[in-house]
C-alpha cells in the first residue's frame, strides 16, 4: 500500500506550478480513527465468532499500523517539505531520522500483516487448533527480522517485504475464482459475497498497482523506475528492483482476473456494484497507461540529456486516482467489509452510535478532501467550496440513519453465509482478545523503541 512515488523510490527535483496538498495527514487520521474504533467495537462484541474476531484484530491493527506510518510521513512532509515531483521525500535529508526509521518498520509490519490476513479472512484456512499462535508468533518473528535486516542494511532492500504478499494473494484469486464459477454454474448467489469479499481484500492490498496495470503489460514501469535510480544517484539492490516489480505483476494480475470474472458474471447474470468499481479501477488503469506512455520522453530524458519536468496535468491525475484510492478509499474498503461481513457486532445498540459517528466522519473528512483537492487547481472562490462543504454536510446529516443502515443492511458473517464450508464446531475455542493487542501493542512499542535508539535517542535530522 504504498504511492507510486514510494514504490519508485522518487525524489526528484523539478518545478511544478500547481500546489497540491498532501493527503497524508487525512490518511492518518482516517487510518487511526476507524483503528481505533474497530478495537474498540470488538471489545464490547462477546457474541462474535472467534473467526470474526481474529479478522477485525488483524484489519485494525493493520489501519493502526498504516495510520501511524502516515503521521510519520506527515511529519517529514511538515519539518523537511516535499519535493514537486510526486511531492516526494528527499533521502538525503529525511535518511537517519526517527520518523523515516519510523516510518518505514511500521509499514513493514503493516506488510507482514497484509500477508496474513488472507489465510484467517474470510475463511480460516490454517488449523484452527493453532492457527492464532501461529498468527502471533510469524508476526512478531516477522516484525523483529525486517527491523534487524532493515537497521542493518540502512534500509537499502526496503521492498524486499513485497514479497510475503504472494502466498495470500494466490489464496485471495483462487477463492475469488472458485465461488464467481460456481455461482455462475449453480445460480447461488449466497456465494456472491465470498467472491465479493475476496476482490475488495485484493482491491484493498493492490488497489494502488492495480492502476498502473496497462504500463506493467507494457513493460514501461522499468523506465520510471530507472529515472529515479538517475536522478538520485542511488544503486538499487535486487530485491528493490524484484519488490517493486513483484507488486506491480501482482496488481496487474489482479485486476486483470477481477475484469475478466466480472464481465463474464455480468453477461450471464447481470452487473453488479462491485463488477462497476472493478471496471472503474480497470478504465484507470488503461487512461494511466496511455498517460505513462505519453510522457516516455520526459522520462528518458534523465539518461539521454537532463531531466524534464512532467506536465502539471500528470501529477493531477494521480492525485485524484491512485494516491486518492489508497488514502482516501481503501479505509472506506476496509469499513465496508467490517461491517457489511458482521465482523463487528453491528445489531448492539451501544455499538451502533459509535458506528454511526464513524461512518459519517468518514465520509466528511473524505469528501472535505475531495472539495479541497479540487479547490488546489481550480478557481474557485472559498465561499462556494465553503457552500459545497455545508451541502454536503446536510446530506450526510440528513440522511446519517439511511446512509449506516444501507452499509449494515443484510450484513452476515462469512460462517452463517455459507455455514456447509465450515467444519462443525470448529469455532468454538475462545480468542484471548486482549492478548491479541497486548502481543501488537507491545510490537509497537518495540518498533519506537529500536527507532528511538537507532536514531540517537530520539534525534531527529541528519
Amino acid at each position: 500500500m504504498h504511492r507510486r512515488r514510494n514504490l519508485y523510490r522518487e525524489h526528484a527535483e523539478c518545478s511544478f506550478m500547481v500546489e497540491i496538498q498532501s493527503m497524508v495527514p487525512i490518511a492518518a487520521v482516517v487510518d487511526l480513527v476507524l483503528g481505533i474504533a474497530t478495537l474498540s467495537i470488538l471489545g464490547r462484541s462477546k457474541t462474535e465468532s472467534a473467526s470474526s474476531r481474529i479478522a477485525g484484530c488483524m484489519l485494525g491493527w493493520i489501519l493502526i499500523f498504516l495510520g501511524l506510518s502516515y503521521v510519520m510521513t506527515a511529519v517529514l512532509e511538515f519539518r523537511y517539505g516535499v519535493q514537486s515531483e510526486f511531492s516526494s521525500l528527499d533521502l538525503n535529508k529525511v535518511s537517519g531520522t526517527f520518523a523515516f526509521t519510523a516510518k518505514s518498520l511500521l509499514l513493514s509490519a503493516a506488510i507482514v500483516l497484509m500477508a496474513l490476513l488472507p489465510f484467517f479472512f474470510p475463511f480460516r484456512i490454517i488449523n484452527k487448533g493453532w492457527d492464532v499462535w501461529f498468527l502471533i508468533g510469524f508476526a512478531c518473528a516477522g516484525t523483529v527480522f525486517f527491523t534487524t535486516f532493515h537497521l542493518l542494511t540502512d534500509f537499502n532492500h526496503i521492498n524486499l517485504e513485497n514479497f510475503l504478499h504472494i502466498p495470500g494473494y494466490l489464496v485471495l484469486v483462487a477463492m475469488y475464482l472458485r465461488f464467481i464459477t460456481t455461482e455462475v454454474r449453480d445460480q447461488d448467489f449466497r456465494l456472491r459475497k465470498i467472491s465479493v469479499v475476496a476482490g475488495l481484500l485484493l482491491i484493498g492490498i493492490h488497489g494502488e498497482t492495480m492502476t498502473y496495470w496497462l504500463s506493467q503489460v507494457l513493460t514501461i514501469n522499468d523506465y520510471f523506475f530507472q529515472r529515479q535510480t538517475i536522478v538520485t544517484g542511488l544503486n538499487p539492490s535486487f530485491a528493490t528492483w524484484g519488490g517493486v516489480n513483484m507488486r506491480l505483476t501482482l496488481g496487474t494480475g489482479a485486476i486483470l482476473i477481477l475484469c475478466v470474472g466480472e464481465a463474464w458474471r455480468s453477461f450471464k447474470i447481470g452487473i453488479s456494484p462491485f463488477g462497476v468499481l472493478t471496471f472503474v479501477i480497470f478504465i484507470i488503469g488503461f487512461i494511466a497507461g496511455i498517460a505513462d506512455y505519453a510522457v516516455l520522453d520526459i522520462v528518458r530524458s534523465c539518461y539521454e540529456t537532463s531531466c524534464q519536468d512532467f506536465p502539471a496535468a500528470y501529477s493531477i491525475w494521480y492525485d485524484f486516482t491512485s494516491e486518492a484510492l489508497i488514502y482516501l478509499y481503501t479505509p472506506i474498503l476496509f469499513m465496508f467489509i467490517l461491517l457489511h461481513y458482521d465482523i463487528v457486532d453491528t445489531k448492539r445498540d451501544e455499538n451502533r452510535w459509535l458506528i454511526r459517528i464513524i461512518v459519517i466522519l468518514m465520509l466528511l473528512i473524505v469528501s472535505s478532501t475531495i472539495l479541497e483537492l479540487i479547490q488546489s487547481f481550480l478557481p474557485i472562490p472559498d465561499m462556494i467550496s465553503s457552500a459545497a462543504l455545508a451541502i454536503v454536510v446536510g446530506i450526510f446529516i440528513g440522511w446519517e440513519e439511511k446512509i449506516v443502515s444501507s452499509l449494515i443492511e443484510g450484513s452476515t458473517s462469512i460462517q452463517k453465509i455459507v455455514p456447509d464450508f465450515i467444519e462443525a464446531g470448529s469455532d468454538e475455542k475462545e480468542f484471548d482478545f486482549k492478548a491479541f493487542n497486548l502481543t501488537f501493542g507491545c510490537i509497537t512499542a518495540f518498533i519506537f523503541v529500536v527507532a528511538i535508539l537507532f536514531t540517537g535517542l530520539g534525534v531527529m535530522g541528519a
